[in-house]
């Protein structure tokens, strides 16, 4: 009998471990998906990764930026597409029905890389980005 209740505290416990393993699996596949289509400058996919209101926020910004030359667009799209992202942690234990993704970004020409967080919430039983800081 107590062979049995070892035997399910240790499958409890690989359950749990594959829950969690899993749960950040998911957000990590979000975030680069979203992350991948930012810095692409593909913002109708980006905001497929975002919540309702983080997407209506987004492409309103991406609509109230300012008209550039063809010139000046060309460049910002080249630097844009050059940057580069890397996922650092998932933290999905902290706050319950919520993640943060840590990523380091690399600018075109900047040598020091930058640390940003994305906020990712359980939307319809599915991970959406809620804020990008």
């Amino acid at each position: 009998m107590r062979k049995i209740g070892i035997l399910l505290a240790f499958a409890a416990i690989i359950s749990l471990f594959a829950s969690c393993e899993n749960r950040e699996e998911k957000v990590t596949t979000v975030a680069d998906g979203f992350l991948r289509s930012y810095y692409l400058m593909e913002y109708e996919d980006a905001a497929t990764y975002c919540t309702d209101e983080f997407a209506e926020i987004l492409l309103q910004a991406v609509a109230a930026k300012p008209e550039l030359s063809d010139f000046l667009e060309e460049l910002l799209a080249a630097a844009t597409k050059a940057t580069t992202y890397t996922i650092l942690d998932v933290d999905t234990e902290s706050v319950e029905g919520e993640a943060t993704v840590l990523f380091e970004l690399l600018p075109y020409k900047v040598e020091v890389p930058i640390e940003r967080r994305l906020i990712l919430t359980k939307s319809d039983g599915e991970w959406k980005v809620s804020d990008f800081k």
